[in-house]
C-alpha cells in the first residue's frame, strides 16, 4: 500500500512539474509551438503547388526556432531536438483530435500563423546576420490584429484539404 502511496504521490507530482513548466510559458512561446504544429499539419498539403507541403515543412521549422530561442532565454536552458519534438508532438495529437470539432480555431490559427510568419520575415533584412536572425527570434511575437476574413477563407479551404489529404494517407494500407 505504501508502494502504490508513494508511486501515486511521485505520478502527481511529475504532472504538476510539467504543468508548471508549461504555465511559465510565455504567450508568444505557446503561439510558436502552436504555430509550428499547425504548419506541420498542413505539410500534406500539394495544391496549389506540389512544394507547398516541403514550405509547410520549413515554416513549421521556423516557428520551432521562434519557440526554443525564446523558450532558452527564458529558462536559460538549450532545449533538445528530442524535447522540442515531444513538446509539438503533443500539440499536434491535440489538434488532430479535435478535428473536425476544432476546425473554426485550426482555421484561425492557421491564418494568424501565416500573417505572423510574412510580418516576421518582413522585418528580416535581406541577408540577416545570426545575431540579427537570433535577435529576430527572440522578439517575434504573434501578430496583434485578427485574421482578415480573406485569410480566414483562404485557410478555411487549405486546413479542410490538409486534414482530408492526411487522413487519406493514414487510411492507405502498409507497403509490402
Amino acid at each position: 500500500m505504501r508502494t502504490l502511496i508513494a508511486a501515486i504521490a511521485m505520478a502527481t507530482t511529475a504532472v504538476c512539474t510539467l504543468q508548471l513548466a508549461q504555465a511559465q510559458e510565455s504567450a508568444a512561446e505557446s503561439a510558436a509551438l502552436r504555430c509550428s504544429a499547425v504548419s506541420l499539419l498542413h505539410s500534406s498539403l500539394t495544391v496549389p503547388s506540389p512544394q507547398i507541403g516541403e514550405m509547410m515543412v520549413q515554416i513549421a521549422g521556423m516557428f520551432a526556432e521562434i519557440y526554443s530561442t525564446q523558450s532558452g532565454v527564458r529558462t536559460k536552458t538549450k532545449l533538445s531536438n528530442a524535447e522540442l519534438k515531444a513538446r509539438r508532438d503533443a500539440v499536434l495529437v491535440e489538434l488532430r483530435k479535435g478535428w473536425p470539432g476544432n476546425k473554426d480555431r485550426l482555421v484561425r490559427d492557421a491564418a494568424v500563423c501565416n500573417t505572423w510568419r510574412n510580418e516576421f520575415i518582413a522585418k528580416l533584412p535581406e541577408k540577416p546576420t545570426e545575431k540579427q536572425f537570433i535577435t529576430a527570434l527572440t522578439q517575434a511575437t504573434p501578430p496583434a490584429s485578427p485574421p482578415s476574413k480573406v485569410e480566414i477563407d483562404k485557410w478555411t479551404r487549405l486546413t479542410t484539404e490538409a486534414m482530408s489529404a492526411a487522413a487519406a494517407m493514414n487510411a492507405q494500407p502498409p507497403k509490402k
